[in-house]
């Protein structure tokens, strides 16, 4: 689903102007969330033996590499244009906690994912579902940071991401119960 109507508009410099701190701020927490997403998309694609889980692996990880790629183009263009101040829209300073991935809603922490990582199918199945649940919905509450943002190409990546992650917790979710009733 990665590839939808958020290709890169205007002519570079011009469009790179138009993110707002909101924009960028947005992208350097989703960034290392979607890593995350794409190292367990990793971890699933060898571990899991279910056809469903693997299916799901590989839609996160195709879909969520070109939207790193995206937003890390934000950030680049954001520090051409004499680089963007870790000020929040309230006016007080991002916390580097945030940034370091361990506070940010739906990451998984390091000792889930070394649950994970020690886990065989179909136990490893369920853990993965669980967590990614939680990880798409967390997902889906930061993109409403940029769901108004006045940059068309933001906008459209929020809806793509929104529409993706609800989809693909949907279907987790008719997995996971499907795993349940096994």
């Amino acid at each position: 689903m990665g590839d939808a109507g958020y290709a890169s508009s205007g002519s570079g410099e011009n469009a790179a102007s138009n993110y707002s701190q909101q924009d960028i701020m947005f992208a350097q927490m989703m960034i290392p969330h979607h890593e995350q997403a794409l190292d367990m998309s990793v971890l699933a694609l060898a571990t899991s033996t279910n056809e469903d889980v693997l299916d799901l692996a590989q839609r996160i990880f195709d879909g969520q590499g070109p939207e790193i790629e995206l937003m890390q183009s934000w950030i680049d263009s954001g520090a051409r244009d004499g680089g963007m101040s870790h000020e929040m829209p309230d006016g007080t300073m991002m916390d580097d906690g945030i940034m370091g991935g361990g506070v940010m809603e739906g990451m998984v922490s390091d000792e889930g994912i070394a649950e994970l990582s020690s886990l065989e199918s179909p136990e490893f199945d369920r853990l993965f579902l669980e967590l990614m649940i939680g990880h798409h919905e967390g997902a889906l509450a930061m993109v409403q940071m940029i769901e108004s943002s006045d940059n068309a190409e933001v906008q459209a990546l929020a809806q793509e991401i929104a529409a993706a992650q609800e989809a693909e917790i949907a279907q987790m979710k008719l997995v996971l119960e499907g795993l349940d009733n096994a």
